[in-house]
């Protein structure tokens, strides 16, 4: 992997990461385009992976500080905020628990899953077809902090069919939160507030059996890597955030059919 090829790479993961577009999928085409072996770009991606949490965090700091203060045991205190923190806190974890509990169970399928780039394709046009239909969901919805545990694990359970590369974790969870009621602007807060367990659990599940060869990139090329994937994610929340309070997301939905079709294309050329 040239300097090019990874920041190519870089950019890639930043943008789609929270553009509801898929970023594993981008990533195994782009890979694919260029000739990189998954094994070799395999540390690299999860550095990737960690600039785009970055990126989340930073962006949504206020929320995460919020959410630790929910961590305080009960002699703390049980104030307004801090209930609030608590309600944020059980929330995300039950959004998360779906999501893990599948990712663990069906861990080796969802693998097998990013050695084919047809099962990407075919999941675009998935991701293309839930998108479009969110211009169908209504416009006004309740605050995050109103909802019910319940529809939070229907947002979770989105999230894990989102392990399958090729369909957008972003977008499912965004259009799941829609779905279940919730504003436009929650939607896209509890989204990127899930993906930080999400990215940093994934990647330390993934770490602890690298494959052959996974250690093939420089540092100096990794670290430009994870600061490109951060900027570019940091921008990217504030893209989706004006697109989904405008309603557009089914434009993203175009795109993935876009890039799904000329992909098949040229697999099929291949």
């Amino acid at each position: 992997m040239n300097w090019f090829e990874a920041l190519v790479l870089a950019v890639v993961q930043g943008l789609t990461e929270f553009l509801p577009v898929s970023s594993s999928g981008h990533l195994v085409l782009t890979q694919t385009l260029f000739g990189i072996e998954a094994s070799t770009a395999f540390t690299y991606d999860i550095v990737l992976h960690l600039g785009t949490a970055l990126a989340a965090l930073l962006f949504y700091r206020a929320d995460v500080a919020h959410v630790l203060r929910g961590l305080l045991p009960p002699y703390a205190g049980a104030g307004p905020e801090l209930l609030a923190s608590r309600r944020l806190l059980v929330l995300l974890a039950a959004a998360t628990v779906p999501t893990a509990a599948i990712g663990f169970a069906f861990k080796d399928f969802f693998e097998g899953l990013f050695a084919s780039p047809a099962a990407v394709v075919a999941a675009l046009f998935v991701t293309g077809a839930f998108l479009i239909a969110s211009s169908l969901l209504r416009a006004t919805g309740r605050p995050l902090e109103d909802a019910p545990w319940w529809k939070a694990s229907l947002v979770g359970l989105a999230q894990a069919v989102a392990i399958v590369p090729g369909i957008s974790r972003s977008g499912s969870t965004i259009v799941a939160a829609l779905a279940v009621g919730l504003r436009r602007e929650d939607a896209v807060r509890f989204s990127f507030l899930l993906s930080l367990p999400a990215i940093l659990g994934a990647a330390l599940l993934e770490l602890r059996h690298p494959p052959p060869g996974a250690d093939g990139v420089p540092f100096a090329l990794t670290a430009a890597g994870f600061a490109v994937a951060a900027a570019t994610g940091y921008l990217a929340i504030l893209f989706v955030l004006r697109l989904t309070r405008e309603g557009r997301l089914w434009q993203f939905g175009l795109y993935c059919w876009t890039v799904a079709a000329i992909a098949a294309t040229v697999l099929a050329r291949r």
